[in-house]
């Protein structure tokens, strides 16, 4: 499956694409950071898997391919947040080309959710799980 068109150009996109040999939904996954510059970089760090079809010992789906994905913003131009709390669920996270650069939109299921909107976005991973 090839990257999609729109991420295409982001760096970083690739890598975190070829970790799972698709493009994540971030179904589930928990925002474990999120750090907010009026200069300089920003960044919103994610963790997320790969659920599979196997089942464990206690009925569960078996989760694989844990990694930690950092979100680094330049040139914030949008932000639209509500309901951070202890915990936060994404239900899922899109990105697409907005007029000012990207906009990164954060569905909601528990906790935070909302956009943010950047000239330059870039991507860094690290596989695990957070520490």
């Amino acid at each position: 499956m090839t990257l999609p068109v729109e991420i295409n150009e982001i760096p970083g996109a690739a890598e975190l694409h070829n970790w799972f040999g698709y493009w994540p939904g971030f179904h589930d996954a928990e925002i474990i950071g999120l750090h907010l510059n009026r200069e300089g970089t920003s960044s919103l760090r994610v963790h997320t898997w790969e659920t599979t079809k196997e089942i464990d010992e206690k009925s569960y789906y078996v989760r694989a391919k844990h990694v930690v994905v950092e979100f680094v913003f330049e040139g914030l131009s949008g932000l639209e947040l509500s309901g951070f709390n202890h915990q936060n669920v994404v239900f899922g996270l899109a990105i697409e080309k907005a007029n000012s650069g990207f906009r990164l939109t954060l569905e909601k299921c528990y906790g935070l959710a909302g956009n943010i909107e950047a000239e330059k976005l870039s991507i860094r991973i690290v596989p695990g799980t957070p520490s």
